[in-house]
């Protein structure tokens, strides 16, 4: 499944919200917008997008940007602070808190857009979209009992998912397979699920329980015998005895 181009909009002014959500999605961003400070953050924490973009409004811009900075699923995304002048006390302080300051272009919008997604690099696209995944999954396990009846609507909500996706028991045996885990290796649902997840094309190893959340690069081998190098991104105990981990090629 295609991941988009996702951008936060910040500012108190609903109109220059509405005319830049305007212009992002006819860019082929996904926007999402916040009219404050407190939703800036917390929308950002919740949706991880791709790039923040707000216009600079002093210190309430400043304390958003230090904020999502010193975030620690925060600080890699960038944020932009639209400024009249680059060379503005504001401006040097927006970009010693972290942000990158570019002019508005009002009079040639798709400049603007031609910057900010010179922001967005792929890789970290890849892994952020991981990272939205897992969580994802991990808010909505929250909603089913802890028991087999639970596990059995989890396994059944990762069986249709079209990224690569995989659910495995603490035995380290896959219990729910993706449809795109079977596109992404080649295997079938029913040769991944009769392997343990130490033997599997995969790779994974005592980390997938190790570790709450974790991510990073590694080599599967296809079906087909052949290396595939990956982003890999796992989380522990989503629910009782359940850690899923999710790939995307690099």
């Amino acid at each position: 499944m295609a991941e988009y181009r996702r951008v936060l909009l910040v500012g108190t002014d609903e109109a220059w919200r509405l005319l830049a959500a305007y212009v992002f999605e006819e860019a082929g961003y996904v926007v999402y917008a916040a009219a404050d400070n407190r939703e800036a953050v917390a929308f950002t924490i919740r949706w991880l997008p791709d790039v923040v973009v707000m216009p600079l409004d002093a210190v309430s811009t400043i304390d958003v940007v230090a904020q999502l900075a010193g975030g620690s699923s925060t600080h890699n995304i960038p944020v932009v602070v639209l400024t009249p002048s680059l060379h503005s006390p504001d401006a040097h302080r927006a970009r010693a808190a972290g942000a990158v300051t570019l002019l508005p272009h009002t009079a040639d919008i798709e400049v603007l857009i031609g910057e900010v997604d010179t922001l967005i690099p792929v890789a970290l696209r890849a892994r952020r979209a991981l990272t939205r995944r897992l969580l994802d999954l991990q808010r909505l396990a929250r909603y089913y009992p802890p028991n087999a009846e639970g596990h059995a609507s989890l396994r059944r909500l990762i069986d249709h998912l079209q990224g690569a996706v995989l659910a495995v028991d603490e035995e380290g045996h896959c219990i729910a397979v993706s449809e795109g885990a079977t596109l992404l290796t080649g295997y079938s649902r029913r040769e991944l699920r009769t392997m343990p997840v130490l033997h599997t094309p995969f790779g994974c190893d005592d980390d997938v329980r190790a570790n709450r959340y974790d991510e990073g690069m590694t080599t599967i081998v296809t079906r087909a015998g052949e290396d595939m190098v990956v982003h890999a991104a796992t989380l522990a105990e989503i629910m009782p005895g359940v850690h899923v981990a999710a790939f995307a090629a690099a």
